[in-house]
C-alpha cells in the first residue's frame, strides 16, 4: 500500500487542495455566489406566480453542496449524482411548505405523515403534468412551474461553482445563468432589468478575476514575479470595462433593426414562436407580460391571470371607418385554452387578392397602417383581410366541404385567413396598406338570416370539451329561451355578460377550476378573454356556431387625417383585444362585444340607409348598385397611386430614429475594431519597446502559439524541446523562434551573469523583439492554414536548438 511518502509533494499539494484556482478563492467564491442570487431573485421578483421565495433558499443550499464537492476528493460523476439526488430532497422538502393542510387532507387521512403527504401531493401534481404534456393537453397547475424553476436553479447553481472551482470553466457557468436571466428579463410580468444589469457587473468582475487568477498560477510556475496588490488594480480596471460595457449596451441599437438579420433570424423567431405557444399551454396559472402584436398573437390563447398593458402606442390606422383590427383566429376550445388548428398555408404577392367567400353586404375597406412601437411580421387589418401592399404568408381554412378540400393539391377555394404574416419583420415607423371586405349588414338582415348551416361549419365550430360545465350550458339555454333568431339569442348573451364588471387583474383560475365558471359565478370579474370565451362556448352550447378572435379594438380616433379628408385610429397596447365572431350562412362571420370594458357594437337597424352609420369608401370602379361590389369588380390598389408604390415607407416618428441608427451603425464598428486592436495589441503583438521581462512575456506567446496551432508538448519537455516542436510546425519561423528561446533560456538560467553583462544583453533583447515582430505574421498565416485544413506537415528535425 502506498503511502504519503512516495507521492510527490506538488501531487500532494494539489490533490489537496483539489480546486482549480489558489489565488482570490474568497472573492471568487463571493461574486459566483452573488451572481447565482441575482437569478434565483429576479425570478421571484418577475412576479409569475406565489411561492418563488423558496428559490432563494434553493441556491443557498446548491451553493454550498457546489462548493463542498468542489473542495472535496470525488470525481466529477459521483459529485453530480449525488447533487441530482440531494437537490430533489431539497427542493421537495421546502416545497412541502407550500401546501396547505386541505390540500393534504386526503393523504392524512389514510394515515400517511404530514410531511411525508406534502411530498406526495407534489410528485402527484408534477405527475398529472407529465401526463397533460404528453397528451398535449392545458395545464395550470402553479405548483409544477415553481419545482421545476426551483430545478433550473439548483442545477444553474451547482454545475456553476463546481464548474468554476474545480475546473475553472467561468465563461460556462456566466453564460447560462445569464441567458436565464435575459429570459426572464423580456418575459416577466413586472421589469426586472435592474437585475440584468448588476448580473452584468458581477459575471464581468467574475471574469476578470478567476482570469487574473490563472495567470498567477503561470506565472508561478514560471517563476515570474509579480505584485501581490495586482488583483485590487484589475478589478478596477475591470470595473471599468463593465460599466463601458454597459454604457455601449443601453445606448446603441440592437442589431434586430436590420432587415438583413431580420430575415435571417426568421426560421429562429418561428420556431420560438411555436414552442413559446407550447410553454403557455402547459404553464396556463403563471402571470405574463402582454407584449403588443408579436407576443400577444400566436395560434393558441390561454386563459390565464393578470394582464399588464400600458397606453404605449401600437400603431396607427388611416381608414374611414373602424371598429376591430383582426390579428388571428380561433376555431377549438380545449377547455382552458383556444387553438387556432387551420393548417393550409398560401403565399401571396403584394396586391395579390386571397380568394374570400362572396359574402352580402359587404364592401372594400382600405386601411393604411403605421407602426408607432415594438412590432412583429403578423398583418392586422379589419376582418376579411384580401389584399395587401407587402407580400404575406397566411394560414387558411377552406370554406368547402372537407371532402372538396381534399380532392385538390391544396385548400378548396374560397378560403378565410386564420393569421397572416409577412415575411420579414417591421419596425416603428413602418407603413403597409390592407384592404379588407368589411361588413355593413344590418340587424334586419341578421334576424332574418337563414339557419340552414353546412356540415363542415356545424362540424368545427359546434365543438365543445367532453366535460364541458352543465351548469354553464343551462345558463345559456335560460338567458336565450326568449329570443326567436340566432341574432336575438347571441344579443341576449353579449347584453348579459356585459352586466359582469370588467378587471385586468385577475388572478388565474386554479387548476381545478373551469374558467367559464371561475370568471361566471365565482370572481364574476375579468377581461376580454374570459367575455369572449364564455359567450361563444355559450352560443355553441345552444347550437349557433361561434369562434374567438383576437387583434385589437379601434382605439381612439383623432380627426386630422390627410387619407380623403378622413382621421386616424390610435391603437395602444391597452386596446388589445379578444371578441366573438357568429357565424350567418349568407353573411359571413360577424362581430359581437360582450365585454364590458368596450363600447357597445351597434348595428344599422334596417330601416335606414346603411351609409348613415357604416360609410362606404368610393373606391375606383365600383359598381355602386352591385349588392357585392368587392367580388364584381374588385378594387386594384395598384392603381392608386401612393397606395402600393413602395413596400414599406416611413412616417415622421422614425425619421429621428433611422438618423440614430445608422450613426450607431458606423460607430459601434469602429468602436469595436479599437477595442478588438487594443486587445491583440496587448495580448498578441506584444510590448512595442524594450520592458525588463520582455524574454518571459515573448515565450509565454510562443507557448500560446503553439497551443492555438494545436501543439501539446510534454510538461517535462525543456525550452529547446518545446521550441523545437513549434519549429517543426512553423518551419518559415524557425530562426525567430530560436532566437526568441535563446533569450528566454539565458534571461531565465543565466543568473547573474545575465544581469551583468549590459551591452550584450541589451543586444540580445533588441534582437528578441526584432524576431517576434518579424514572427507575428508567420504565425498568423499557420493559424489559418490550420483553420482551412491546409496545414503543411511537420518537416523533419534538421537541427537542434542549442546553445553554442
Amino acid at each position: 500500500m502506498a503511502t504519503m511518502a512516495s507521492v510527490p509533494a506538488a501531487h500532494q499539494t494539489r490533490y489537496a487542495d483539489n480546486v482549480y484556482f489558489q489565488d482570490g478563492k474568497a472573492l471568487t467564491g463571493v461574486l459566483a455566489s452573488l451572481l447565482y442570487l441575482l437569478v434565483a431573485v429576479s425570478l421571484d421578483a418577475a412576479g409569475y406566480v406565489e411561492n418563488m421565495t423558496l428559490l432563494a433558499p434553493v441556491t443557498f443550499g446548491a451553493l454550498l453542496l457546489g462548493f463542498l464537492m468542489a473542495y472535496s476528493r470525488f470525481d466529477g460523476f459521483f459529485a453530480l449524482s449525488h447533487s441530482m439526488f440531494t437537490g430533489l430532497a431539497w427542493i421537495l422538502y421546502l416545497m412541502s411548505g407550500t401546501v396547505s393542510r386541505a390540500e393534504v387532507a386526503p393523504f392524512l387521512s389514510n394515515g400517511i405523515p404530514e410531511k411525508q403527504a406534502e411530498a406526495y401531493f407534489v410528485l402527484l401534481r408534477w405527475l398529472n403534468w407529465v401526463d397533460a404534456a404528453i397528451n398535449d393537453v392545458a395545464s395550470a397547475d402553479n405548483y409544477v412551474f415553481i419545482f421545476e424553476m426551483s430545478f433550473l436553479v439548483w442545477w444553474l447553481t451547482y454545475l456553476g461553482i463546481w464548474s468554476i472551482f474545480r475546473y475553472g470553466y467561468t465563461w460556462r457557468a456566466v453564460i447560462p445563468a445569464g441567458a436565464v436571466l435575459l429570459v426572464n428579463t423580456y418575459y416577466a410580468p413586472s421589469s426586472i432589468l435592474g437585475f440584468l444589469i448588476v448580473f452584468v457587473l458581477v459575471g464581468l468582475l467574475l471574469l476578470v478575476r478567476t482570469n487574473l487568477a490563472e495567470q498567477q498560477l503561470r506565472w508561478r510556475e514560471q517563476r515570474i514575479h509579480y505584485n501581490q496588490d495586482i488583483s485590487w488594480d484589475f478589478l478596477r480596471q475591470g470595473l471599468y470595462y463593465a460599466v463601458i460595457v454597459l454604457a455601449l449596451a443601453w445606448i446603441v441599437p440592437g442589431l434586430g433593426r436590420s432587415a438583413q438579420v431580420r430575415t435571417v433570424l426568421a426560421p429562429v423567431n418561428q420556431q420560438w414562436e411555436a414552442a413559446s405557444e407550447r410553454m403557455n399551454r402547459l404553464y396556463q396559472g403563471i402571470n405574463r407580460q402582454t407584449r403588443p402584436v408579436a407576443a400577444a398573437f400566436g395560434r393558441t390563447l390561454s386563459l390565464g391571470g393578470a394582464r399588464e398593458v400600458t397606453d404605449d402606442y401600437v400603431f396607427r390606422v388611416d381608414a374611414p371607418i373602424g371598429r376591430y383590427w383582426r390579428a388571428v383566429v380561433y376555431d377549438t376550445y380545449t377547455g382552458r385554452q383556444w387553438l387556432s388548428t387551420a393548417e393550409e398555408e398560401m403565399a401571396f404577392e403584394a396586391g395579390e387578392s386571397v380568394p374570400i367567400a362572396e359574402w352580402e353586404m359587404r364592401q372594400p375597406l382600405t386601411q393604411t397602417i403605421t407602426l408607432l412601437g415594438p412590432a412583429s411580421n403578423v398583418l392586422l387589418g379589419a376582418p376579411d383581410i384580401v389584399q395587401a401592399s407587402v407580400p404575406m404568408d397566411a394560414v387558411v381554412r377552406s370554406l368547402s366541404a372537407p371532402e372538396a378540400e381534399a380532392e385538390g393539391n391544396g385548400p378548396a377555394l374560397p378560403v378565410e385567413v386564420s393569421i397572416a404574416r409577412t415575411d420579414r419583420g417591421f419596425e416603428s415607423g413602418d407603413q403597409y396598406t390592407v384592404v379588407s371586405s368589411n361588413t355593413s349588414v344590418t340587424e334586419l338582415a341578421l334576424r332574418n338570416a337563414s339557419v340552414d348551416y353546412p356540415p363542415h361549419i356545424v362540424e368545427r365550430y359546434l365543438q365543445l370539451p367532453d366535460n364541458f360545465s352543465q351548469r354553464v350550458a343551462e345558463d345559456a339555454r335560460v338567458v336565450t329561451a326568449d329570443a326567436e333568431t340566432v341574432y336575438d339569442k347571441a344579443r341576449a348573451l353579449e347584453l348579459r355578460l356585459r352586466t359582469i364588471e370588467y378587471n385586468d387583474a385577475i388572478e388565474a383560475p386554479p387548476p381545478e377550476r373551469d374558467p367559464v365558471e371561475y370568471f361566471l359565478y365565482d370572481i364574476r370579474q375579468g377581461y376580454c378573454d374570459y367575455y369572449a370565451t364564455s359567450m361563444a362556448v355559450m352560443l355553441r352550447s345552444v347550437g349557433i356556431p361561434a369562434r374567438v378572435v383576437s387583434g385589437y379594438a379601434e382605439g381612439s380616433y383623432i380627426q386630422e387625417g390627410e387619407y380623403q379628408g378622413f382621421g386616424y385610429y390610435f391603437i395602444t397596447e391597452r386596446d388589445a383585444h379578444t371578441w366573438v365572431e357568429v357565424f350567418f350562412p349568407e353573411y359571413g362571420w360577424i362581430e359581437f362585444e360582450p365585454t364590458a370594458g368596450e363600447t357597445q357594437l351597434n348595428r344599422p337597424r334596417g330601416n335606414e340607409a346603411t351609409s348613415q352609420e357604416f360609410p362606404s369608401y368610393p373606391q375606383p370602379g365600383a359598381d355602386s348598385a352591385s349588392s357585392n361590389p368587392l367580388q364584381e369588380e374588385m378594387f386594384d390598389p395598384m392603381d392608386e397611386p401612393g397606395v402600393f408604390g413602395d413596400e414599406f415607407s416611413f412616417g415622421e416618428e422614425a425619421s429621428a430614429l433611422a438618423h440614430s441608427w445608422w450613426l450607431w451603425a458606423l460607430v459601434t464598428p469602429l468602436a469595436l475594431a479599437v477595442g478588438l486592436w487594443v486587445i491583440w495589441r496587448t495580448r498578441v503583438a506584444g510590448p512595442s519597446q524594450f520592458d525588463p521581462n520582455l524574454p518571459p512575456i515573448l515565450y509565454e506567446r510562443l507557448q500560446r502559439w503553439a497551443t492555438r496551432l494545436g501543439l501539446r508538448p510534454p510538461e517535462s519537455d525543456t525550452p529547446y524541446e518545446q521550441a523545437r516542436h513549434l519549429s517543426q510546425a512553423v518551419p518559415e519561423g524557425r530562426a525567430s523562434i530560436r532566437a526568441i528561446t535563446e533569450v528566454y533560456v539565458r534571461y531565465r538560467f543565466g543568473g547573474q551573469r545575465w544581469a551583468t553583462d549590459g551591452a550584450s544583453t541589451e543586444r540580445a533583447r533588441g534582437a528578441a523583439l526584432a524576431d517576434w515582430q518579424s514572427l507575428q505574421p508567420v504565425l498568423w498565416r499557420a493559424w489559418f492554414n490550420k483553420l482551412l485544413g491546409r496545414r503543411k506537415p511537420a518537416e523533419p528535425n534538421h537541427y537542434q536548438l542549442v546553445d553554442k
